[in-house]
């Protein structure tokens, strides 16, 4: 799974083309999964769930296919948040399918044993939160989220997204981010889970 700012950057280019209202329902929708994580990495009895989570990549494509066609009735006034809940899920499975193997080939080749690649991946997400961070982020994205109406949904409670949706406002890039360029991360890693999860939801909508 990639960082809170790839998944907004990911719900910032793709909201026209999905054809996007409320746009930031959307925003909401597109971190509400990780709200499980505001008291710390949730542990996976808690964190699959409210991702849909399976170990089997087109088994959890199929699941998140489902969901949308059991809920998309239910979520008809607010399907926004809707769509944005799908996006970070689908972003999650090709994120970890097409993008984090290129990021752990490339840790490796700069030394990373394999048992540090994952405290390694996060301070490459890290890097490249600073990079991505600009206006888009500031202006349009958490200025948006910050007045979004929230919703549970899943296995996200109301609390826990209203915790986590602050903290992202607030706190989340004076925390997650560190000033150094990235050295593997690149826009053509989000452009490729972009491509992918646009063919997703022509399946869906």
């Amino acid at each position: 799974m990639p960082s809170a700012i790839v998944h907004l950057k990911v719900a910032f280019d793709l909201k026209d083309k999905l054809d996007v209202k409320n746009i930031g329902q959307f925003y909401a929708g597109a971190v509400s999964p990780d709200a499980v994580n505001i008291d710390g990495f949730a542990e996976q009895e808690v964190r699959y769930p409210a991702h849909l989570r399976s170990l089997d990549y087109e088994e959890w494509k199929q699941t998140t296919r489902d969901f949308c066609k059991q809920n998309k009735d239910k979520w008809e006034k607010k399907e926004d948040f809707l769509k944005g809940f799908l996006l970070h899920i689908f972003t999650d499975i090709y994120w970890d399918e097409l993008a984090q193997p290129e990021l752990f080939e490339g840790l490796e080749k700069r030394g990373a044993k394999p048992e540090e690649l994952r405290d390694l991946k996060w301070k490459e997400l890290y890097r490249f939160n600073s990079f991505l961070q600009g206006d888009w982020l500031y202006d349009e994205v958490l200025p948006k989220i910050k007045t979004a109406e929230l919703y549970p949904i899943g296995t996200v409670t109301l609390d826990l997204l209203k915790r986590y949706t602050e903290h992202l406002v607030v706190d989340y890039m004076s925390e997650r981010s560190i000033d150094e360029p990235p050295q593997v991360c690149n826009m053509e890693m989000v452009e490729k889970v972009e491509k992918a999860c646009l063919e997703e939801f022509k399946k869906l909508y």
